[in-house]
């Protein structure tokens, strides 16, 4: 084989190098489908968003929240429009199939006190799409906020909430949970008051320490929650230590606590 002969042969092979090479590059582009980057909006429209009594604070909307996410999403979009809007497009959505959006209306208060989402909802690129999200009552607590701390002898809670529809309220304390009495009524449904959404409840009383309560939409489990430490305002001191198997007599004046019962300890 002489030298041109040679060359032209390294020449070929460099050329079929280059063109496999080039053919190659395509594959990363085929695994992201082109959609990389592309982005669409949706326009969300609430409906039932009315609050029952706006005339109050607890009662008057003065944003609403969207949050939309979806499993191939890294991130959440999330936007704000105007609480006398019926609507609101958020822009900047990855296109794609399957997005959740949830919608909170908040009041004055910084406190959600409706609320709706919807699932299954396509994203093309460039594009609106439209989606209607029906709102729904979440009972709040009018006279409580996380930290409060308050004696157990003065603890009620004031609960607004869109009549119709009851709502109850569980006690998280000590590593249990329990529906809430009301002792007023005897009942642990609670009905708000049908011309103002205001229900007062009158619970027992309960031990000293943190509770947190939850207060719930009996039929759509629409809930919020609530964090208060309350403290001993009997000024009762905690019951001496002493075996369950001692024969000695009690202390005259001391205390007694009953078997089951829970002891209130004095902070």
């Amino acid at each position: 084989m002489n030298f041109r002969s040679i060359l032209s042969f390294i020449f070929v092979l460099l050329a079929l190098s280059f063109a496999l090479s080039s053919c190659g590059g395509g594959s990363g582009g085929a695994q992201s489908n082109g959609k990389s980057g592309n982005v669409g909006s949706i326009k969300a429209i609430v409906t039932g968003s009315r609050s029952f009594n706006p005339n109050i604070s607890h009662g008057f909307i003065t944003k609403y929240k969207v949050t939309i996410t979806s499993d191939d999403m890294e991130t959440p979009v999330e936007a704000v429009f105007e609480g006398t809007a019926e609507s609101g497009v958020i822009e900047g959505v990855p296109e794609g199939e399957n997005r959740k959006i949830k919608v909170e209306a908040i009041n004055s208060n910084e406190t959600k006190i409706r609320e709706g989402d919807v699932a299954g909802v396509e994203v093309r690129s460039d594009e609106v799409t439209e989606a209607e999200i029906k709102m729904e009552s979440v009972p709040v607590f009018a006279n409580l906020a996380d930290g409060n701390a308050i004696p157990n002898t003065r603890f009620k809670a004031i609960i607004f909430s869109e009549p119709g529809d009851a709502v109850s309220i569980e006690d998280a304390y000590d590593g249990s949970t329990l529906p809430l009495l009301d002792v007023s009524t005897t009942s642990i449904d609670i009905q708000p008051d049908a011309s103002t959404g205001i229900a007062n409840v009158s619970p027992p009383l309960l031990p000293a320490g943190e509770h947190k309560f939850t207060v719930k939409n009996v039929r759509t489990g629409r809930l919020s929650e609530v964090t208060v430490h309350l403290t001993d305002g009997t000024k009762l001191k905690p019951a001496p230590l002493f075996s369950a198997s001692s024969t000695a007599p009690m202390r005259l004046g001391g205390a007694f606590v009953q078997p089951n019962s829970q002891m209130v300890t004095s902070y």
